[in-house]
């Protein structure tokens, strides 16, 4: 879920922030929360950092365009913000967000991509669920004609319940079908159009993600207990 703070709590936040040291700027570092990558570092002023509390969407302050700007006010491609970290001084914030799309506007998933050393890339993790799932809620708080998620949840709920049992035979058969080559694929593909199509009901339901892990978090702790 996006963090929106109330006006209170967003003056007891701005209010702990050292402004002075960077002449009314304080510097940030954006870091994905579903995977820990550094995003991106940037500056706030006051009111920057007001906009990205109050909205749940990163705003910052551009020096080079002397004015506050929406992180994907063009591209579409949005920090929503999980949390923000004060450091030991209280003059550096780390935003944790999830992403939405690249953050660079080279259409890098990284500001930081220049490496001295080459680094392996990370294999995929179940994180991967949280980022997709934040893009649906996206799509259903902020409908687009161009997207199938907003579209199908425009239709009502009995349309995304057909559309996870359209899925879940589809798993079935191809379970079922004869021993061929792309029979795993087949079923992988299969399979993540049920979860999808799960996450999109999960989505238009204002239903959080994160109680399926909790939920199985729970039921792994009884069984290893019995």
């Amino acid at each position: 879920m996006v963090l929106q703070l109330d006006e209170p709590e967003i003056s007891d936040f701005i209010g702990k922030v050292d402004f002075r040291k960077a002449d009314g700027l304080v510097p940030v570092i954006v870091q994905d929360a579903s995977n820990d990558r550094v995003l991106l570092q940037a500056f706030m002023n006051e009111d920057a950092l007001q906009l990205t509390l109050k909205t749940g969407r990163l705003h910052f302050w551009s020096r080079s365009r002397g004015r506050i700007w929406l992180k994907g006010e063009e591209s579409g491609h949005h920090s929503f913000l999980q949390n923000a970290i004060l450091d030991c001084d209280s003059d550096a914030i780390l935003f944790k967000v999830q992403q939405l799309g690249p953050v660079c506007h080279t259409n890098k998933n990284t500001c930081f991509h220049r490496p001295i050393i080459a680094e392996e890339l990370r294999e995929v993790d179940a994180r991967i669920i949280e980022r997709v799932f934040e893009v649906l809620e996206d799509r259903v708080r902020n409908p687009s004609k161009e997207s199938y998620v907003s579209s199908l949840t425009a239709e009502g709920e009995d349309a995304v319940l057909r559309k996870i049992g359209e899925e879940c035979v589809e798993l079935i058969l191809g379970v079922k079908e004869k021993q061929s080559d792309e029979k795993e694929d087949h079923i992988i593909h299969e399979a993540t159009d049920v979860v999808f199509h799960i996450l999109v009901l999960f989505a238009q339901k204002g239903l959080r993600v994160e109680d399926i892990f909790r939920e199985l978090e729970q039921r792994h702790r009884v069984k290893t207990r019995s």
